[in-house]
């Protein structure tokens, strides 16, 4: 299931990449949102039993807990940062329960 997981990662940071342009936030933001995917897949597929499968979700939880700061700090940030929080966590849920450690 790590696999799995880290294909669906790479699609969402290719994802990431080219719809970069017509996103609410600035395309640097993006492009280093989508670079960071990319590489924490190629790392997982590379070594699924690897440190990067076992603790990549806690990339994910600081992401998440750092766009709901945002979100609480910038009403014009608010709505991107909400939903991307949300994003945050469900990757990191799916990478703890496939693959990540089971504390």
């Amino acid at each position: 299931m790590t696999s799995t997981v880290a294909k669906a990662r790479l699609a969402w940071g290719l994802g990431i990449l080219a719809a970069s342009p017509r996103l609410p936030i600035p395309r640097t933001v993006a492009v280093v949102l989508a670079a960071r995917h990319l590489l924490q897949a190629a790392a997982t597929l590379r070594r699924p039993d690897g440190v990067v499968a076992r603790w990549g979700w806690t990339a994910d939880v600081a992401h998440s807990v750092s766009m709901l700061g945002l979100a609480a700090a910038s009403p014009r940030w608010r709505a991107a940062a909400t939903a991307n929080a949300v994003v945050a966590a469900g990757w990191a849920r799916a990478a703890r329960m496939n693959g990540g450690n089971h504390v």
